[in-house]
């Protein structure tokens, strides 16, 4: 039998009186649970408890008694539940919150790239919280094996609102938990997927846009302008070398680890190389040939202007090439971003220019002159519609003439001596 309504009124909830005769009902947070004011910032931060904070609010509950307790029914168990979780019991079996606690501890999930990780762990601890609609159990609280194709439409519903993009990352992220988990059923109990077929686009409609040539000479000169040789030098080796943003700036990844970058030690006066980050490759840059009079001909002459700018401009005793002049330590990814857009206003460029479209329209002018461009970019693999080639210095050292050529070519001049006309 469903609760009478001249009860009591549920726990933490309270009624206050209208004109008309009218009540109006509110749930509010007992005092253990309230948010408090964080002294160093002065914001208001959530009750926390086992490092998760207060899933629920004090709101009001409307006029209606019997959907009234409804709701303060549902909120105090969501309540409770916070509460009294005890982290060394784990989750209740079988629950979305389990099932995505079970695939985090999969090998995969743990071989995803850094950034891949935290983004779906990210997405995970959203949709635990979420409710499909207001006062509703959270999302993590169902069972993982009664999800259906409904249950799954009204979450993408309910979250488009913050932006399809992201709902649709969900729901991919949702689609992998749950065929990896339809693959595992006699653990996870999950017998169907209701997120395939749901015709979501999961992607934004335009890619990485790459940087052309003129843009790319246009920034370096403007961060050198500004003072920023570092973010100079990072494009060349970002387009001249086609190298990742992650690496030509080396960052710690989201899990902590610091990624090499490139160091002093890695360049000479007739190669520069590095150990890549995402695939353990080593690529070596050629960067010079002999011509035929037996001169030294530069195949990335930009490149090594911008290096040997950040060489004169650096302090003693650093290791690595790319640092940020302020501190003399690497860049953090936040910190990178606010000067590449500073850059990118000062000189006029696209907004929609990124750093890493500096990789893409490297790539994209190797890609005019050779359909292998392993050797540069340090890709593991060819599409499989492509011939495997052998990666070789040899190689490396033919396409960066043919692209040297190329660009000449484009810019209209020759090198017959080892000088431009």
């Amino acid at each position: 039998m469903g609760r009478a309504l001249n009860d009591r009124m549920p726990a933490y909830t309270r009624k206050k009186r209208l004109s008309g005769n009218v009540y109006a009902y509110y749930w509010e947070l007992p005092h253990w649970a309230k948010p408090t004011k964080d002294a160093a910032t002065g914001k208001m931060v959530p009750a926390t408890r086992h490092d998760r904070q207060c899933p629920v609010a004090s709101e009001p509950l409307g006029s209606d008694k019997g959907i009234a307790y409804q709701k303060a029914e549902a909120l105090n168990a969501t309540l409770t539940e916070w509460r009294t979780a005890d982290p060394a019991k784990g989750l209740a079996v079988g629950t979305v919150a389990w099932l995505f606690d079970w695939y985090r501890k999969q090998e995969r999930f743990t071989s995803k790239a850094a950034k891949t990780r935290k983004d779906y762990r990210k997405l995970m601890d959203m949709l635990v919280q979420l409710e499909t609609k207001k006062g509703a159990p959270h999302f993590g609280t169902r069972r993982a094996s009664d999800v259906d194709g409904p249950v799954a439409d009204k979450i993408y519903k309910v979250l488009k609102p913050r932006g399809v993009r992201q709902a649709s990352y969900a729901m991919q992220v949702c689609r992998l938990v749950w065929s990896w988990a339809l693959r595992h059923h006699r653990v996870t109990g999950v017998k169907e997927n209701p997120f395939l077929g749901m015709g979501l686009v999961s992607k934004a409609k335009k890619g990485n846009r790459g940087t052309t040539r003129a843009e790319y000479d246009l920034y370096r000169a403007t961060a050198r302008a500004m003072g920023f040789q570092s973010m100079a030098t990072a494009a060349a080796l970002a387009f001249e070398g086609c190298q990742r943003t992650w690496d030509a700036f080396g960052y710690e990844d989201p899990d902590g680890v610091k990624q090499r970058g490139f160091l002093w030690e890695d360049y000479t006066d007739e190669t520069i190389s590095l150990v890549q980050s995402k695939t353990g490759t080593r690529v070596t840059l050629p960067l010079a040939i002999k011509g035929a009079d037996g001169e030294r001909l530069s195949l990335y002459p930009d490149l090594e202007e911008e290096i040997a700018r950040s060489r004169e401009m650096q302090r003693d005793g650093v290791d690595v090439i790319v640092v940020e002049e302020r501190s003399g330590e690497k860049y953090k990814e936040r910190r990178m971003s606010s000067v590449h857009r500073q850059i990118c206003e000062k000189a006029g460029l696209p907004k929609e220019m990124t750093f890493t479209g500096f990789r893409h329209g490297g790539i994209t002018e190797v890609g005019s002159v050779t359909a292998d461009v392993r050797p540069i970019s340090g890709h593991a693999t060819l599409d499989v519609t492509r011939i495997y080639n052998k990666v070789t210095e040899d190689k490396a050292r033919e396409i960066a003439s043919a692209r040297r050529a190329h660009v000449l070519l484009i810019a209209g001049t020759t090198e017959p001596d080892g000088e431009s006309e």
